[in-house]
């Protein structure tokens, strides 16, 4: 798709709200505390840091979240601060170990949640591990949403021929289309953001800058992280100041180089036919 030469490819943010409870589930271990310290300082730091760059980012949401009164407060919250909100499914299971039935709950039951509980427009979805299947593009497309943003690809598209819905990517490199999202950064090091971006910046390619609330998080207790695979997974070995310095680093390279708007303003472009900056 067109861009002119001179304006900088678009970029929009992305906040995958998986909180600790969701994380230990996908992973097979147990979470018995009531609470998630982890989705609660990951989405206020989050937050906070947007706020300061002035940032307005799309939220990807486990439906089942709005139930848990602390967690709907701050999604309320985020919401009134003018970010938009997408769906992560109902429960954060993988859609492709589902029939038919539990994938149209996890997809078309979720954005009903989502709309009705949060008072605000669902047009996104992101699968849960990026695992998704063409009957759950479907699905997904049937249900009314306007993009999916569950694939690892470079440039967007309409996954399914002559219908609305498109596909914005998660961003990947290397010859194996591996993610190279701040979480990979924070584990891997910064050169591997570097050089996933500079490969965008080449072929001009619009960019989602995808977080995880783990990027912002207080680490837990480690009575809470009984073994070393689950302070990796929800990054409690890092500081909350390391982390929250190097995803505020991360954003202030993607601005230098992008023009960061919101999911409404990238999809816009995408359908018109244009990358670069727009009115």
């Amino acid at each position: 798709m067109p861009t002119t030469p001179d304006a900088p490819p678009l970029a929009a943010v992305h906040l995958d709200l998986d909180g600790a409870r969701h994380i230990y589930r996908a992973h097979g271990w147990r979470y018995d505390p009531t609470d998630d310290p982890l989705f609660e300082s990951g989405l206020r730091g989050a937050l906070d840091l947007l706020a300061r760059r002035n940032v307005s980012a799309t939220l990807f949401v486990v439906a089942e979240d709005v139930f848990d009164a602390r967690k709907r407060t701050l999604l309320r919250e985020a919401v009134r601060a003018g970010h938009e909100i997408a769906s992560h499914s109902l429960s954060h299971g993988l859609l492709t170990t589902l029939d038919e039935a539990g994938k149209r709950r996890e997809i078309a039951e979720s954005r009903a949640c989502l709309s009705s509980e949060l008072g605000t427009e669902v047009r996104g979805f992101r699968a849960p591990g990026f695992r998704i299947d063409r009957e759950c593009l479907e699905i997904v497309n049937e249900a009314g949403y306007a993009y999916d943003s569950s694939m690892l690809a470079v440039e967007p598209h309409r996954p399914i021929p002559g219908q609305p819905l498109y596909e914005l990517p998660v961003p990947s490199a290397g010859p194996f289309s591996f993610p190279f999202h701040p979480s990979y950064s924070l584990v891997i090091g910064h050169w591997w953001f570097r050089a996933g971006l500079s490969d965008y910046r080449r072929r001009r390619s619009p960019l989602v800058l995808l977080f995880h609330l783990t990027d912002f998080a207080d680490p837990l207790p480690r009575a809470r992280t009984r073994g070393i695979q689950q302070r990796l997974f929800t990054l409690s070995y890092l500081s909350t100041e390391h982390k929250r310095a190097r995803c505020s680093a991360i954003l202030d390279l993607v601005r230098r180089h992008f023009t960061i708007g919101s999911t409404s303003h990238m999809l816009s472009a995408c359908t018109n036919g244009f990358h670069g900056r727009g009115d």
